[in-house]
């Protein structure tokens, strides 16, 4: 019931992008206070049961995994990890915040194999695709046991950010048991690429 759960107040601020190897630690609740590169061939690493708040008053707050850069995000069934809106019980609602986009380096099949992702602005780190040589057992990271609550960003007419967006993601990628609920847009979103998905449950979206 994630109107109602009570969520850990943040006491982690997350501002910048992320550049090295970087581990967010249980016990600590993230705080995601606008979109938010994980960038330069770096790896994110998130423990099992960690609550990471989407900021509601930054439109469009979001963790992007740039090309070449990874996140594992590993739960289980008892602890798993959870992507969430920053709004008190009862508050929340679809939209809240933005969601998870994975960029890889797979196949793209127009626009010479590489494109920008929709729902942000379009820059160096928001392109995907491996250009005329994809890779398509690239290698973005794991999602296992993740819940992602109340995402979605509409920026323009058919150009949204989702609850779990992926850009030409590559097969060596694990995305098992991860559901989304009450995003504002699709839940799950495939650009591309040859990322084989398992145990996905969209719930309550638009």
């Amino acid at each position: 019931d994630p109107q109602n759960a009570v969520y850990p107040t943040p006491n982690v601020n997350v501002t910048a992008s992320i550049t090295t190897d970087t581990r967010w630690t249980a016990g600590n609740t993230y705080y995601l206070r606008g979109q938010i590169y994980v960038k330069n061939n770096a790896t994110l690493t998130i423990d099992p049961g960690v609550v990471v708040r989407g900021d509601a008053s930054v439109a469009g707050a979001a963790l992007i995994i740039t090309k070449g850069a990874k996140l594992i995000a590993q739960g289980t069934a008892t602890s798993p990890i959870v992507f969430t809106s920053d709004k008190a019980v009862g508050a929340r609602t679809k939209g809240d915040w933005g969601g998870i986009i994975l960029l890889g380096k797979g196949a793209f099949n127009i626009n010479s194999g590489v494109n920008n992702i929709e729902g942000i602005l379009a820059s160096a780190d928001t392109q995907y695709g491996g250009g005329l040589t994809p890779d398509n057992a690239d290698n973005s990271g794991t999602l296992k046991y993740v819940r992602i609550e109340f995402g979605g960003l509409l920026l323009s007419a058919n150009n949204e950010i989702n609850g779990l967006t992926f850009g030409a993601v590559g097969s060596g990628t694990t995305v098992d048991y991860v559901q989304c609920s009450f995003t504002n847009d699709d839940s799950f979103e495939w650009f591309g690429g040859a990322v084989n998905c398992k145990h996905l449950v969209a719930y309550r979206g638009v």
